[in-house]
């Protein structure tokens, strides 16, 4: 049961555990809820990111009621969907006080094996020059010519050696492990020797790895890649004994060679397990230093990262508006740098939510633009009135609000029975909240007067319900709305629409992601169908060009011109 109740007189505290999904849980949570309003009733929510509109209800309903109630939230995003609707939480930070600062970085190791070269190649072709040294071993048939110091130097500029013995160590140089040697560092020189196998390996991963924990502690950036074997697996633990950072690449991407990732991975010897691009970046911003900030190649290459991290794909959003919303998390949790941020938000998933809560710039409310929606109104939807089905599309609709007002329009015109209305988004938290149909009181005298101004011939409140601390939209118009998850940056067209909304969204991205959603909106469109752009989008000179053509000028409302579908 994930409901558990502890009671102390009039202490009622209640750890709610999981994500409450049963209906018998929530069933025993709203039966607390109704309890004597004297108790005080104290909510942990420990795993819970979203909770059942009826349940936000019950709470304004017991606090109206004059009822004690405290929330302690251990989710940021639980915690501020309550506090958008003004319910009192309390949250507890699943965020670690930051870390003892670093000493700087003095070292980088990449090892690796079988199916390792291409990856040693990618992430050292990416490191920005710093006084770190680089150390590299790839297990090698002794008897092979190894030409991996001559690839690397057309990779890097990094001065790049196969050293010999003895060979002093020198800020911003890369060193490769000879073939059929153990490379160990100490004292500040490279010591080779041809010693026995260690793991049927020589040169040997923990060889090296064992050596640069005792030369340089808590100083050394290492990452084992794919490769067969053990090799690796104790130096890891060394590295990790002595503080340093260590990196293990993702055995799902290296198959079949996969045991040697796997080994240290089963072994708990691993600060962060990662994916190929998820290293490459937060290689990079670590090598970077502590000044380096969320731009040029490194942002680059986090937002490739977060894509076969996460699946998540922004690299078409402006980079100034990203690095804004980056700055300002890592200014939230007290992450002091760039290379810190990634390797938070590529372990924590619950951090990554907060930054998908943040990219996507939310900013939305009903009845928005009403100019554009009186047009809608007068001109527009009475014009599809003929079709026997309409099908409209909210796209990068947010919390939800404009696809309400579409909803109370068409419901106004007699359409909503016959018309079909999709809400999109990318942030699937968004979506929920606006499925909820609960929304924040605050802005409500400008709402009314948006709905006035759009041609809302009655009282906006005629559609909510309120109980002083959020609003309810009708349930009526709440169920005609289908809310789901769609990304315009890299999905397909879903369904074919007489009116498409995409407002105050595309000016978010770059010029040729635009034209690609522009030409994915002309696909979607009805021959009769319209497509409704935000005033302050400033695409009016794009969508003419990719064959779109103004209802009338100055409206922002255009159809897909007759030669441009011919």
């Amino acid at each position: 049961m994930s409901v558990n109740v502890q009671r102390q007189g009039e202490l009622c505290r209640v750890a709610i555990l999981g994500k409450l999904g049963a209906a018998e849980d929530r069933a025993a949570l709203l039966e607390l809820l109704r309890g004597a309003p004297e108790d005080m009733l104290e909510l942990s929510f420990y795993d819970a990111d979203l909770l059942a509109a009826e349940l936000m209800v019950a709470f304004a309903a017991r606090l109206d009621a004059g009822g004690r109630l405290k929330i302690i939230a251990y989710h940021a995003l639980l915690a501020h969907s309550l506090m958008r609707l003004g319910l009192p939480v309390s949250q507890v930070s699943s965020q670690p006080p930051a870390s003892e600062e670093r000493p700087p970085l003095r070292a980088l190791a990449l090892a690796g094996s079988a199916l390792s070269l291409e990856r040693i190649l990618s992430i050292v072709e990416h490191l920005p020059l710093s006084d770190a040294v680089v150390f590299v071993a790839q297990h090698v048939q002794e008897n092979q010519i190894n030409l991996l110091d001559q690839l690397l130097k057309t990779r890097t500029e990094y001065s790049v050696l196969m050293p010999q013995h003895m060979e002093p160590v020198r800020p911003g140089t890369l060193y490769v492990a000879p073939p059929g040697h153990h490379m160990r560092v100490a004292h500040g020189f490279v010591y080779l020797t041809r010693d026995r196998q260690i793991q049927f390996a020589r040169p040997s991963i923990d060889a090296l790895f064992e050596s640069l924990a005792g030369e340089y502690g808590d100083g050394v950036l290492a990452v084992l890649l794919c490769g067969y074997g053990h090799d690796g697996v104790d130096g890891c633990a060394a590295l990790r004994a002595a503080g340093s950072c260590v990196i293990v690449e993702d055995g799902d991407e290296c198959a079949p060679a996969r045991v040697m990732p796997d080994a240290a991975r089963n072994a708990s010897h691993y600060d962060f397990i990662m994916k190929l691009p998820a290293i490459a970046s937060a290689v990079v911003a670590t090598m970077a230093g502590d000044e380096a900030r969320p731009e040029g190649k490194l942002l680059e290459l986090f937002l490739q990262a977060l894509v076969s991290h996460y699946g998540y794909d922004f690299r078409h959003y402006q980079r100034e508006s990203l690095q804004r919303r980056i700055l300002n998390l890592m200014t939230q949790f007290n992450l002091r740098n760039f290379a810190e941020f990634q390797r938070a938000v590529l372990s924590d998933a619950a951090l990554f939510e907060r930054l998908c809560a943040e990219l996507p710039v939310g900013v939305t409310s009903f009845f928005r633009h009403p100019a554009q929606l009186r047009q809608l109104r007068e001109e527009v939807l009475p014009y599809l009135a003929s079709f026997p089905m309409i099908k409209l599309w909210s796209a990068g609709c947010s919390t939800g609000e404009e696809a309400y007002s579409l909803a109370i329009i068409l419901d106004e015109l007699g359409l909503l029975d016959r018309s079909h209305l999709f809400a999109t988004d990318l942030n699937p938290y968004l979506l929920e909240l606006g499925s909820s149909g609960l929304f924040p009181s605050g802005p409500l005298a400008v709402n009314r007067e948006h709905y006035l101004a759009s041609g809302g011939p009655r009282l906006f409140d005629a559609y909510l319900s309120g109980n002083g601390r959020f609003l309810a939209i009708d349930d009526r118009l709440r169920q005609r709305i289908l809310f789901h998850r769609h990304s315009l940056t890299d999905e397909g067209i879903f369904n074919e629409f007489q009116l498409i909304l995409c407002r105050n969204v595309l000016i978010y991205f770059d010029a040729e992601l635009q034209r690609q959603v522009l030409r994915r909106f002309a696909r979607s469109l009805h021959a009769e169908g319209f497509l409704a752009l935000g005033p302050q989008d400033g695409l009016h000179r794009l969508a003419l060009d990719e064959g779109f053509e103004p209802c009338r000028s100055g409206s922002y409302i255009y159809r897909v011109s007759r030669s441009a579908a011919a």
